[in-house]
């Protein structure tokens, strides 16, 4: 490891770790210097979430190791436009604009943070002034020269930057590409193949070349593992923010996905998507979705498809119908040793304290979708947990899991989108499309338009305290503004049981704040 005079004095003055005292930093100037064009991006709100439990963490976290156990406290911290503030309820803006008119080029947003979440690397000392000997004028340059080793950090300079290959590169401990702090480095898109222990953080992934093609725009491949991507700006064209008045010429035209992440142990937390068409897939043993917004999508908003796999405090919303493809807010199926769907099991999966909202915009749109909220129809699904979920759609399926064994349902709210009193959508657990029976299966403390499953005693189904939602003015706060905490008359209030309740809510709020636990995904009562 190499060891920069001006870093060891910084890092002795900051008192760092000698990890980050060995680590060199190099930079990366643009094909083409800044600024960068592009729309700007408006606030999106997350719900904060602080809960302390044990989580699996990813050796992207330096100082632990793969797959030991430690307690994460989470907190997102909020910035609103004249004050930051940390909360456990508080909506928090994921890309929040600081007001720079698009004419100045930018297309940048200010960003906080989410949450240290599992995998994310502590902040570090600020770089020292760019030298010549560390200076590149690729990222493929500095990789070709051999000098990159685990630990170092790569700083893209302001502006254009291309496409970004990294393949064959497996370092001892994490390498993060970000931008020059204060600059904003825009890149075409980012292959990921036979590598390890690469991050990237804050940069710009919008496709502008003419062959940017129709495939993913950040791809992680089979051969790579603790790959992690960090409040990335990813968009199918740089005025993607635009989407709602594209026609459908544009946005097939546009028809590009955000994030394909196949490999073990890669993740992508707090990233910002836009006008795309598939979000984010995640296929990969113990992958990661965190805190992630997609904002603007025509396929599938998410995806899950490997063993282990989190996907939580995600928000997916405005859906458009280009093609034949129906349209999942998230989806998973698992795959035969040939790649056949529903031929394999799915095991582990945890999703909880997600929104998947068919459409927020207040203007209509003739493509706007009918959009299916959790849809797993190619099981088996092994040990599955879906809890504090918060589903507004107009399809049938709200949440369906075809083929579920061992798995749990609880605390969720699905509701029709417009807040009709239609027997859709609905929760409902049905056998594998090959006749497999599901098995050993809670649905509790929901709230929904429909409960299509009953008790089994015989495959011990046991289906409790639900509560069927079909006036959705008399229940929520506010459902066409997507605020689905309860009035004080709600049906779901006090109507759970707190043998199924989960600890916290989707805002981390406790359970039960009144004599039992309220039924779906928020503790109002």
């Amino acid at each position: 490891m190499k060891l920069l005079g001006s870093m060891l004095i910084a890092s002795l003055a900051l008192g760092v770790s000698a990890t980050a005292l060995s680590a060199a930093d190099y930079y990366i100037m643009p094909v083409r210097p800044g600024p960068v064009a592009g729309t700007t991006l408006a606030a999106i709100s997350l719900r904060a979430e602080k809960r302390v439990s044990r989580l699996r963490l990813n050796v992207n976290e330096r100082g632990n190791t793969a797959g030991k156990w430690v307690s994460v406290g989470e907190t997102t911290t909020t910035t609103a436009p004249a004050k930051t503030t940390t909360s456990t309820s508080a909506e928090v803006p994921v890309g929040t604009t600081t007001g720079t008119a698009p004419t100045t080029g930018t297309g940048t947003a200010t960003t906080t943070s989410p949450p240290p979440a599992p995998g994310t690397p502590p902040a570090t000392s600020p770089p020292p002034a760019p030298s010549a000997g560390a200076t590149y004028a690729t990222v493929g340059a500095l990789l070709k020269s051999g000098k990159l080793q685990g630990g170092d950090r790569v700083f893209l300079m302001d502006g254009y930057h291309g496409p970004i290959n990294i393949s064959g590169y497996r370092f001892s401990g994490p390498v993060t590409f970000e931008p020059v702090p204060g600059q904003t480095a825009q890149v075409e898109s980012i292959l990921i193949g036979n590598s390890s222990n690469v991050t990237m953080r804050n940069l710009k992934v919008w496709a502008t070349s003419p062959n940017a093609g129709s495939g993913p725009l950040i791809r992680t491949y089979t051969n790579t593992s603790d790959i992690a991507f960090y409040d990335m700006d990813v968009r199918s064209v740089p005025d993607a923010t635009n989407y709602l008045s594209w026609d459908i010429t544009a946005w097939r035209t546009n028809k590009r996905s955000g994030f394909l992440l196949q490999g073990a142990r890669n993740i992508a937390v707090g990233n910002r998507v836009t006008g795309l068409y598939h979000g984010i897939h995640i296929e990969g043993p113990q992958d990661q979705m965190i805190n992630n917004i997609v904002d603007g999508f025509s396929g599938d908003a998410m995806r899950a498809l490997g063993d282990d796999s989190l996907v939580r405090g995600n928000k997916v919303q405005n859906c458009f119908q280009i093609d034949g493809n129906h349209a999942d807010g998230f989806q998973s199926f698992s795959r035969g040793p040939t790649g056949t769907p529903g031929a394999g099991t799915v095991r582990n999966l945890v999703i909880e304290n997600n929104k998947i909202f068919e459409w927020t915009a207040s203007s209509t749109n003739s493509l706007k979708c009918k959009l299916q909220g959790i849809g797993m129809f190619d099981g088996m699904f092994d040990g599955t947990q879906i809890r504090n979920n918060v589903i507004a759609v107009t399809a049938y399926h709200g949440i369906t899991i075809a083929g579920a064994l061992n798995s749990t349902i609880t605390q969720n709210t699905v509701i029709n989108a417009l807040g009709q009193g239609t027997n859709y959508p609905w929760i409902a657990v049905n056998k594998h499309k090959n006749g497999t029976m599901s098995q050993n299966v809670l649905i509790a403390n929901n709230a929904a338009n429909q409960i299509q499953s009953t008790s089994k005693a015989a495959n011990n189904i046991v289906v409790a305290n639900n509560v069927v939602v079909r006036n959705a003015a008399s229940e929520f706060t506010a459902y066409r503004s997507q605020d689905f905490t309860l009035v004080p008359s709600a049906l779901s209030a006090n109507a759970g049981s707190p043998a199924y309740q989960t600890p916290s809510d989707i805002v981390g709020a406790p359970r039960p704040k009144g004599k039992a636990p309220d039924a779906g995904a928020y503790e109002s009562q």
